[in-house]
């Protein structure tokens, strides 16, 4: 299985309040209500997984799938 999501890294504090997204327009769009300089430029973030568990796992790890990009 496949996870696609759009993600604008927050810059000036933790990767756990970066925006995320299922799409680009809607991070963008979530971008005007903030602060354009905390946050680097929307990318897409492709995450393939066997199973719920295996996706989790992922999510998990040291790195994560929120360091990957396409």
């Amino acid at each position: 299985m496949k996870l696609t999501y759009w993600v604008a890294n927050r810059l000036t504090d933790r990767r756990c309040y970066s925006i995320r997204k299922l799409t680009k327009k809607a991070v963008v769009e979530e971008l005007k209500s903030h602060d354009k300089e905390d946050y680097g430029e929307p990318h897409k973030i492709t995450v393939e997984y066997d199973s719920a568990f295996d996706l989790l796992n992922q999510c998990l790890q040291e790195g994560s799938i929120n360091e990957g990009t396409d």
